[in-house]
């Protein structure tokens, strides 16, 4: 396992397909490229989706080790509520907390804006993950379970009760 002090992530969302993707880059603080991830989301609105962008880095991030993080996300909404300088909408409230959390448990967190630009490598594999195979949503609710934490599991469960 690598363990690390510092990292940075770098977080994009592509939506399309009547899917969500997600992609996420984790850089050592010399620019070294740690891990990559895209993974499918079920169909989330996009702001949904950037908050498990971020949440996904953040949690990849703690088990690598690392005690200081600086993510970087597209959205700007993101960023605002995260910092407390903007309400956080009902419907993304759980993926909220999650984060706030997560980001809790470093020694130092930042949550930045960056320029689409400048996160091309987050958003090429975003993209990419969105055009491979298609899968059917139920194998999609599946995959998603193996890796995300549990906001996803409680989601899960809910619409279960509910279909019942």
């Amino acid at each position: 396992m690598i363990t690390v002090s510092a990292v940075e992530i770098y977080t994009s969302t592509a939506l399309g397909h009547g899917l969500a993707a997600l992609g996420v880059v984790i850089r050592d603080s010399d620019g070294q490229t740690l891990r990559v991830v895209g993974r499918i989301l079920r169909p989330v609105p996009p702001e949904g989706a950037a908050y498990r962008a971020v949440l996904h880095g953040v949690w990849m991030a703690k088990r690598l080790g690392a005690r200081r993080i600086r993510v970087f996300t597209e959205h700007p909404e993101i960023v605002a509520q995260l910092a407390g300088e903007a309400e956080v909408p009902a419907h993304p409230i759980g993926p909220y907390l999650q984060t706030k959390a997560m980001l809790n448990a470093y020694r130092w967190s930042n949550v930045e804006l960056v320029v689409r630009e400048q996160n091309a490598a987050a958003a090429l594999v975003a993209a990419g993950t969105l055009e491979r195979e298609p899968l059917t949503p139920a194998a999609v609710d599946d995959e998603e379970l193996e890796f995300l934490p549990l906001w996803l599991s409680a989601e899960h469960a809910a619409e279960t009760v509910d279909h019942h």
